[in-house]
């Protein structure tokens, strides 16, 4: 008789009304946070998230095994234990920050830190970025200007600025393996298994084999709501891959770009800035050329 059914026959899978519905939050890290690093070392890919936020913290590893399998996860809850993270290293290629944020700054600890404190933390940390750094939090990029002043103390000359417009809503759901001793079932159970907005990245049927297996859901979203998509009649709601891919590498699109996002209503993008320095003097440049 072959095993039971893991999403019909099992009542914590699946059911909607069972679902944590979270915001990305932060959350302690998983994986990472081992023996510190000498200064001076460099690493690939490093995730950083909010590890007082239980949503961010429970979700973090959900979401690197989907995009960053390679990353170290660690936890910091305070933008001084961000900082102290960072200065750890003196190269980064890869920065994901996975915190709460909105347009231009981030939430940290349950703290709103200043656009000058975040550069001065940043900057004390003496740690150069080489390719790209990653915010995962909720629109930041409806102001692509003061994010890219925001990280500018520590990007390298072809350091690229990636987030999102939208709120970015998540969601976790468990697949009860339990009962599972083969993990060919499980292969035949992964090919036909999908739900919306679900993220890639499920563990391997031999690492699933036997456990509940917590996997989440990722959505975006012009207003914050975490009703689920399917209980919901939502006219701007977006998947990661649905989204606008925009760019802005000078001071006139950074310009036109906050401008655009500024209003009541605006496109969904995930938006990255390739040219740091450029998009960091954008105001700046504007008020020289307004006083002329």
């Amino acid at each position: 008789m072959p095993p039971v059914h893991p999403v019909i026959d099992v009542t914590r899978m699946l059911n909607a009304q069972m679902l944590t519905q979270t915001p990305v939050t932060d959350t302690k890290a998983a994986t990472g946070g081992g023996s510190p690093a000498a200064k001076g070392s460099s690493i690939k890919t490093l995730m950083i998230y909010d590890d007082g936020d239980a949503g961010i913290r429970d979700f973090a590893p959900i979401l690197a095994r989907a995009y960053y399998p390679q990353a170290k996860l660690v936890g910091a809850t305070s933008l001084a234990a961000l900082s102290a993270i960072l200065s750890k290293y003196s190269k980064i290629d890869t920065l994901v920050i996975d915190v709460h944020s909105g347009p231009g700054y981030l939430l940290i600890g349950g703290a709103n830190p200043s656009l000058t404190a975040v550069r001065e933390a940043l900057k004390k940390s003496g740690v150069t970025v080489q390719s790209k750094i990653i915010f995962e939090g909720c629109s930041i990029m409806r102001d692509p200007i003061e994010t890219s002043r925001m990280v500018e103390p520590i990007c390298g000359p072809k350091t690229q600025v990636t987030g999102f417009t939208y709120f970015s809503v998540t969601n976790k759901f468990e697949i009860d393996f339990s009962d599972f001793h083969d993990p060919k079932e499980i292969e035949e159970f992964y090919k036909d298994f999908t739900m919306d907005y679900m993220l890639p990245g499920l563990p391997s049927a031999k690492d699933s084999t036997g456990k509940v297996v917590t996997h989440g859901r990722r959505w975006f979203r012009d207003t914050y709501d975490e009703t689920l998509p399917e209980d919901g009649n939502f006219l701007h709601i977006e998947s990661l891959e649905t989204l606008k891919k925009l760019t802005v590498n000078t001071a006139n699109e950074a310009l036109a770009a906050k401008s655009n996002f500024s209003g009541p209503v605006f496109a969904g993008a995930q938006v990255s800035v390739t040219n740091v320095s450029a998009v960091a003097s954008a105001d700046q440049e504007a008020k020289v050329e307004a006083t002329q």
